[in-house]
């Protein structure tokens, strides 16, 4: 089976019309709703199907949605042995310097890659000018709630807050802010915060961009909406949050 290689980071999407994603039917519209993720250099995907000349659709075992679309400009198609991308997780203290570094970036949904995809503006142009914010959401320059974690560690966790409520280990408490430690994850699906220390989280949150927050403040905020669950299955009810820990060894 043929694969391709990514050479430069570069948006996967849930749709093949990758013009109408960036443009529409007025030349200058986006249809951010079919962003996914940014794969990064070095990852690897099968291809199920070639699109048009540039088009293909691939599949991401890592990753729950589908089917997915990516351009081929951004990497080289490979016929031998598919070789599998598992980065190693860094530390907590490399992740957290990281995530401290993006402090101020803009949300942008799908984004887990803050410098974005500048190529988007050269292969899929607008046909009138566009503002600053518009540029931003056209290129992926920002970060999601979950694309914070995911840069930091270059894809070594999970893309998506449904998927980190059964990533790591379960923290079983009662929410008490001397028991968490840097990095736990406070998470739900749609949602992912993380403790930066013992008085602050950091999270990516619309229309705020990464920011830092008091803990106490967000999770009293959280918690009224939401019970705190020590497991995380299907039957869980949809208004709760878990705590999890990453590097739990």
């Amino acid at each position: 089976m043929a694969w391709i290689e990514i050479e430069k980071p570069t948006v996967v999407l849930n749709t093949a019309d990758f013009h109408q994603v960036f443009g529409g039917n007025d030349g200058f519209s986006l249809h951010i709703n079919h962003y996914e993720f940014v794969a990064l250099p070095k990852m690897t995907f099968p291809i199920l199907d070639h699109i048009d000349d540039y088009i293909l659709k691939i599949r991401c075992d890592r990753y729950f949605d589908g089917p997915l679309y990516i351009d081929r400009r951004f990497g080289s198609i490979r016929y031998h042995n598919l070789p599998e991308y598992h980065p190693p997780l860094p530390s907590d203290d490399v992740i957290l310097t990281h995530m401290e570094q993006r402090l101020g970036t803009p949300y942008v949904w799908g984004g887990n890659w803050a410098a974005g995809v500048p190529e988007l503006l050269v292969w899929y142009p607008p046909k009138s000018t566009i503002d600053e914010k518009t540029k931003t959401l056209w290129t992926l320059r920002g970060l999601d709630c979950s694309g914070l974690l995911f840069e930091a560690t270059l894809g070594a966790t999970p893309r998506n807050s449904s998927q980190l409520v059964l990533f790591g280990k379960s923290i079983s408490l009662n929410y008490l802010q001397d028991t968490l430690r840097p990095l736990d994850m406070i998470v739900y699906p749609g949602h992912v915060l993380f403790v930066r220390d013992r008085n602050t989280i950091i999270e990516s949150k619309s229309p705020f961009g990464v920011r830092t927050v008091p803990i106490g403040e967000r999770m009293q905020e959280l918690l009224e909406s939401r019970s705190l669950v020590n497991n995380w299955s299907p039957e869980t009810p949809p208004k709760s949050l878990i705590i999890r820990r990453i590097n739990f060894l």
